[in-house]
C-alpha cells in the first residue's frame, strides 16, 4: 500500500490543486479512490495522482534563497526613476563644480 497525494481542478483552465491523500495498492485504485472521496460532490472536473514517494524536494532550503540582487525583472524597481536621475545629475553638478574650484 502506498500513499497517493491528489490534486483536483475545477475547470479547464483553472490549476491543479492540492485535496487530500488517499492510501491504495495502485494508481488506479487511487484515482478511483480519490473521485469518491474528493469529487462527490462534483468539486471538480479533473483529478490527478501521484505517488508520495515520487515528489521530490530540497533537503536543504536554503537553495532556494535568491544568489544575486534581481529586483530590476520587477517593476517596483523602476518607481521614482526620475527623481533618481534628477538626484544624481544634481549630485554630479555638484562634484564637477566643486573639482573645478579646486583646480584654480
Amino acid at each position: 500500500m502506498d500513499v497517493y497525494e491528489v490534486f483536483r481542478r475545477s475547470g479547464h483552465k483553472d490549476p491543479f490543486e492540492h485535496c487530500g491523500s488517499v492510501i491504495a495498492s495502485d494508481s488506479e485504485m487511487a484515482l478511483l479512490m480519490a473521485k469518491e472521496c474528493f469529487l462527490r460532490r462534483r468539486e471538480g472536473q479533473h483529478l490527478w495522482v501521484a505517488r508520495r514517494t515520487d515528489i521530490h524536494s530540497f533537503k536543504d532550503e536554503s537553495l532556494l534563497e535568491i544568489a544575486a540582487d534581481k529586483s530590476y525583472r520587477f517593476p517596483e524597481a523602476y518607481r521614482d526613476v526620475v527623481a533618481k536621475r534628477e538626484k544624481a545629475r544634481a549630485r554630479a553638478r555638484e562634484v564637477g563644480a566643486a573639482a573645478g574650484e579646486s583646480n584654480r
